[in-house]
C-alpha cells in the first residue's frame, strides 16, 4: 500500500525515534550497570555488616553465630571472626574446610583503624573491622566477590543480535501503526477539505476523536455549510440580476418601440395640420374658408393633447420613483360613480347597463389608478358595443375570501382571437382605418395594462357566447 506523505514521515520519525531509545538503553546497560550494581552491592554489604557490628554489642559471642550465618547466606560473601594472635575463630564455611583451624590464613588487624574498606582487588569486597561482644572483642572479616555482574556483561554483548531483531521488528511496526493511526484522521480530512476546495459539498467529514481533530473537523463543515449557503444566494442574486437585466432591456426595448410610434401618432396630425395651415395662409381652394379649418385644427389640437397626457401618465407608471397611494376603497361605491359618468353615453346608444354588485366589497389599493382603469373598461364596453345592447357589470368575492372579481360584458359583439392577442399593446387598434371618430388612440388598454401591472391585478379578455368579456381579479391588498 503507497503510503502518505506525512505517514511516511511520522513512520520514520517515530521508528528513528524508538531506535535511538533502545540503543540508549542497551549502552547504559551495558556502560552502568556493573558500576551501578556494584555500588549497590557495597553499600548493602556495608550496611549489613553495620548492623551485625550494633546488634553484637548487647550479644554473647554464641548468640550472635545467627547474624553471621545470616549475612554469609544472604549476601553470599565470606565471612569469619579472628582473636588478637590472626586465629579464626569461627566462620559458617569451617564445616566445608578440612583440617584444622590453623590452615586457614592469618590476618592481623591494626586496632588503630576501626572501618577499613579493601577493594584492592578488581570488582571484589573486602573488609576487617573490630567487632564488640558481651564476653569479648575479635575481628570480623568479610569478603565478596562481584564478577557475576561482568559475566551479565558479556551476556548482553551475546544477546544483542537477537535484542536487535526484537528492538527493530516491535519498534518498525509499533512505528508503522501508531503513524497510521495517527494520520488516518488527518488523510480524512484533507480529502474532505480537497473537496471543498472544488466547491463539492456532498459530504461531510465526521471525526469522533474529542479533540482538536473533531474541532478542526466541525469548523470545517460549518465553513462548508456558510460556504454553500453564500453560493446559494449569491446564485440566487446573479440570477435575479440576469432577470432584472433582462426585465430591463425588454422594457428599454418597449420603451423605444412606443416613443417610436409616439412619434409616427404625432406625425400624421401634425402633417394634416401643416397642410391645414399653408393652404390658409396662400387662400388656396377650400382652404380659403378659414374658420372651417381651424374649427378641424382645434379639434387635431386636442386630440394631440390628451395624447400627450396619456403618454404622460404612462411614462409616470414607469418611473421607478412612482409611489402608489394606498388606501381603503368601497368597490361598489367607486363603480357606481362611474357608471353614473358614463350614463349619457350609454344613452346616446340605446345601451342598457345592468349591475350585479354586492355590497361592502372594499379593497386597499389606489383609488385614481383603479378608477381611471375601470372606468376605461366600462366606457370601452359601451363605446364599442352595437345601438341597443346591453354592459353587465358584475362584483364578486371569490370564495377563500382572497380576491375580489370585477367582470365588464357587452354584448352584440366579437373580437378576432389575433385581435384580442395584441390589444393591450400600444396604439394597438382594432379598426384599422386609425379613424379617431370610430376609435381612440390606441393607448386606452395599454394604460390598463400598466396600472393592473403596477396594483398586481391579474387580468383577462375573452370572447363568451354573450358577447366581449373582460374579467378582472383584484387581491383584497397589495403586500
Amino acid at each position: 500500500m503507497k503510503m502518505k506523505k506525512i505517514t511516511y514521515k511520522l513512520f520514520l520519525i517515530t521508528s528513528l525515534i524508538l531506535l535511538a531509545f533502545a540503543v540508549l538503553i542497551y549502552l547504559t546497560l551495558y556502560f552502568f550497570l556493573p558500576t551501578f550494581y556494584e555500588q549497590y552491592k557495597t553499600d548493602q554489604l556495608q550496611t549489613g555488616i553495620e548492623e551485625i557490628i550494633d546488634k553484637s554489642k548487647d550479644l554473647s559471642f554464641q548468640n550472635a553465630i545467627p547474624l553471621f550465618d545470616e549475612y554469609a547466606q544472604k549476601n553470599n560473601a565470606i565471612i569469619y571472626l579472628q582473636n588478637n594472635e590472626g586465629a579464626i575463630i569461627y566462620s559458617p564455611f569451617l564445616s566445608f574446610i578440612q583440617g584444622s583451624a590453623q590452615a586457614l590464613p592469618r590476618v592481623k588487624f591494626d586496632n588503630t583503624k576501626p572501618l577499613r574498606n579493601s577493594n584492592n582487588l578488581s570488582n571484589s569486597f573486602d573488609v576487617a573491622m573490630p567487632i564488640q561482644f558481651q564476653d569479648g572483642n575479635l575481628t570480623l572479616v568479610v569478603s565478596a566477590t562481584f564478577q557475576p555482574i561482568n559475566e551479565a556483561s558479556q551476556v548482553l554483548v551475546r544477546f544483542l543480535p537477537y535484542i536487535s531483531i526484537i528492538v527493530v521488528v516491535i519498534g518498525v511496526g509499533s512505528a508503522y501503526l501508531y503513524s497510521r493511526f495517527i494520520t488516518r484522521p488527518l488523510i480524512y480530512i484533507n480529502r474532505g477539505a480537497q473537496k471543498m476546495a472544488n466547491l463539492d459539498f456532498s459530504e461531510k467529514i465526521e471525526v469522533r476523536s474529542n479533540d482538536e481533530l473533531e474541532e478542526l473537523s466541525n469548523s470545517l463543515n460549518d465553513m462548508s455549510l456558510n460556504l454553500q449557503q453564500t453560493m446559494l444566494d449569491l446564485r440566487k442574486a446573479n440570477q435575479q440580476l440576469q432577470s432584472d437585466i433582462e426585465k430591463e432591456r425588454e422594457i428599454e426595448k418597449k420603451r423605444r418601440e412606443f416613443f417610436s410610434i409616439v412619434a409616427h401618432e404625432l406625425k400624421t396630425p401634425l402633417t394634416v395640420m401643416k397642410g391645414h395651415l399653408e393652404g390658409m395662409m396662400y387662400n388656396i381652394g377650400p382652404y380659403k374658408d378659414r374658420d372651417t379649418y381651424l374649427q378641424k385644427n382645434f379639434q387635431t389640437v386636442q386630440d394631440m393633447e390628451q395624447l400627450v397626457r396619456e403618454i404622460l401618465g404612462i411614462s409616470k407608471l414607469e418611473q421607478h420613483t412612482f409611489k402608489l397611494k394606498l388606501e381603503e376603497v368601497n368597490l361598489a361605491e367607486l363603480i357606481n360613480i362611474i357608471t353614473k359618468n358614463l350614463g349619457f353615453f350609454a344613452s346616446q346608444k340605446d345601451i342598457q347597463i345592468i349591475k350585479q354588485i354586492g355590497s361592502h366589497l372594499s379593497v386597499f389599493t389606489d383609488r385614481a389608478l383603479l378608477e381611471k382603469a375601470c372606468k376605461n373598461i366600462i366606457h370601452n364596453g359601451i363605446m364599442y358595443s352595437p345601438h341597443g345592447e346591453k354592459v353587465y357589470i358584475k362584483l364578486t368575492q371569490d370564495s377563500k375570501q382572497h380576491h375580489i372579481q370585477f367582470q365588464v360584458i357587452n354584448t352584440g359583439v366579437k373580437i378576432k382571437e389575433e385581435d384580442i392577442q395584441h390589444i393591450f399593446k400600444p396604439f394597438y387598434r382594432i379598426e384599422k382605418s386609425r379613424n379617431r371618430n370610430t376609435g381612440g388612440s390606441g393607448l386606452g388598454l395599454y394604460i390598463v395594462k400598466q396600472i393592473f401591472e403596477a396594483l398586481f391585478i391579474t387580468y383577462s379578455m375573452n370572447n363568451t357566447e354573450q358577447g366581449v368579456q373582460f374579467l378582472v381579479t383584484i387581491p383584497l391588498s397589495i403586500k
